[in-house]
């Protein structure tokens, strides 16, 4: 009596027998291929064949390829439930588009290219004197030995009044996909024209909209956004009172500003909120007297540090140091530069107000003076706790003075209410910051511990999506050695797809493009998220690499 499975293994390996392709696999041996593809590699199935393409175009099975990145914008906001395998009636979603949108992404980020370059010319608002950028600290606690400009006889030479350590200030800002800055504009002529007002760029769509602000009769000295609140902070262009006999004052005031979405629910519209006066004198327009501040949609802080002008006591061992923290939430349109006598000032709490002031002794109490001894990084306000964060950077005594790879900081984070009383919060050793490279360091993420050689200048980091986007620059010395600026990004994406667990992931740095890289990190600076990295070039361009 013949065997069976004898009978059964020589029909399947007749020659007669049909080839089998992947699509032509039982449904439950396909899910298990599909199971272990990202969305590219899907992108890249459609493309073998009819047969091919018919089969992974399917909802279903595109549902469950984007299950594998969880993290993505486009997946995040999905309603729950989208995503099962046999989802709910009444869910009519392009999944193709999404699946294409998020595999050409990831591809660019785990190759290290760019799906899209974009430009968009600024205006030299500092040449022409529209632009007064906040002076930075020449020395810091987190420079070896504090010394931003130091250079060897040999680099001195060869680079006469360079500053190698230290960027120049960027007026620009960005926040959740928009971009504020001051855009050059051509005429029919072909020559270039300064505009008097600033442009709130979408980086999505390349789309402006003109800020209502006219920059003439004065000085930026800063711009930033932030919960779809804008504050330019400016001075008047002409000296209100002398300080002394040397130096005269100029009035500075914060101009705020409301973003949001037009009536057609696809433009954007800025909208005047309120003005008020930064500080009750006014600055010198110098880059000795510093301010520096933040907001969120409800509260503003600012820091002020002036040099001691009196003869009695040295500039550099008393500076004059105070902190204030407005309620801006109310809008008012009263503005004080139009009023400098004061008389029709609203009453007390009507618009933007004074809610807490931190003299220099309320300071050293709650411990973030600074002295001379520059040690600050960034403050960070909560309108939900009412409470003001100080973060200060230190580099540790005797680390990596001589040798790069055994430098050593030491952040520190104090957070106490600005409102009310309360107990104060200092850590030390609380998480990582970048050494003082100017005002654009003072925006960077906390930096994981890196390779040795390599210096983080700023980490821009999308939470949410798991994506980390690192500006660090070479420090290897040797006889002909360049350093250069390198930009690396990791992204969660790779490990999961994998089918491992999100926490067992082992993450890989991927080096963008040099080429790229001399585009976005000519200034120091980089900002965007999972969908985009924006800098700044020396032709005076912000450029946006889109992924």
């Amino acid at each position: 009596m013949p065997d069976p499975k004898i009978d059964e293994i020589s029909t399947l390996s007749t020659p007669s027998s049909v080839p089998m392709s992947v699509p032509d696999l039982p449904e439950d041996l396909f899910l298990l291929v599909l199971k272990d593809l990202a969305a590219w590699d899907l992108v890249s199935c459609q493309r073998v064949s009819k047969s091919w393409r018919a089969t992974c175009t399917k909802p279903e099975y595109i549902r469950l390829v984007l299950q594998h990145h969880p993290r993505t914008k486009e997946v995040r906001e999905l309603s729950p439930g989208a995503l099962l395998f046999r989802p709910l009636p009444g869910c009519d979603i392009d999944w193709q588009s999404i699946l294409l949108t998020v595999a050409s992404r990831y591809l660019s980020l785990t190759k290290g290219t760019a799906r899209k370059v974009s430009r968009y010319p600024m205006a030299a608002l500092e040449q022409l004197g529209d632009w007064f950028p906040v002076g930075q600290w020449d020395y810091h606690e987190s420079q070896p030995g504090g010394r931003l400009y130091y250079e060897t006889a040999t680099m001195h030479l060869n680079r006469m009044g360079s500053k190698p350590f230290l960027f120049r200030p960027t007026l620009w800002s960005y926040d959740d996909g928009l971009l504020v800055y001051a855009p050059s504009q051509c005429s029919k002529d072909g020559h270039i024209r300064f505009p008097q007002i600033l442009a709130l760029l979408d980086i999505a769509t390349g789309e402006r909209c003109p800020v209502p602000f006219d920059i003439r009769s004065k000085i930026i000295r800063n711009i930033r956004l932030k919960e779809r609140t804008m504050i330019i902070e400016w001075a008047e262009r002409d000296p209100f009172h002398n300080l002394n006999a040397m130096e005269q004052v100029n009035r500075h005031f914060a101009s705020c500003f409301d973003v949001h979405r037009g009536k057609d629910q696809t433009s954007w519209t800025v909208d005047w909120r309120s003005e008020w006066k930064m500080h009750f004198l006014g600055l010198p327009p110098n880059y000795h007297d510093r301010f520096f501040s933040t907001h969120t949609s409800a509260h503003y802080a600012v820091y002020f540090w002036q040099p001691n002008r009196s003869m009695y006591t040295g500039d550099e061992e008393m500076p004059i140091e105070s902190l204030s923290v407005w309620d801006i939430s109310t809008p008012s349109s009263y503005q004080p530069s139009a009023d400098p006598s004061g008389r029709s000032r609203p009453p007390e709490k009507e618009g933007p107000h004074i809610v807490s002031k931190f003299s220099f002794t309320d300071m050293e109490f709650v411990g973030i003076r600074q002295h001379a001894s520059i040690a600050l990084m960034s403050l960070h306000l909560d309108s939900e706790s009412l409470s003001l964060t100080v973060r200060e950077n230190i580099a540790v005594a005797g680390q990596g003075y001589f040798d790069p790879a055994e430098r050593l900081w030491c952040a520190k984070t104090t957070t106490f209410p600005f409102l009310g009383q309360g107990p104060r919060l200092y850590r030390e050793w609380d998480g990582g910051l970048p050494p003082y490279r100017g005002h654009c360091t003072m925006e960077s993420a906390d930096i994981e511990d890196g390779e040795k050689w390599f210096l983080p200048v700023m980490d821009v980091v999308d939470a949410e999506a798991g994506v980390r986007l690192s500006l660090v620059e070479t420090c290897i010395s040797g006889m002909n050695v360049q350093n250069q600026f390198v930009i690396r990004m990791k992204t969660e994406t790779g490990g999961i797809v994998r089918g491992q667990k999100e926490e067992d992931c082992e993450l890989e740095w991927v080096t963008l493009a040099g080429g790229l890289t001399k585009e976005v990190a000519a200034m120091g600076r980089i900002a965007g998220d999972e969908r985009w990295l924006i800098g700044q070039n020396e032709r005076m361009e912000i450029v946006v690499l889109k992924f």
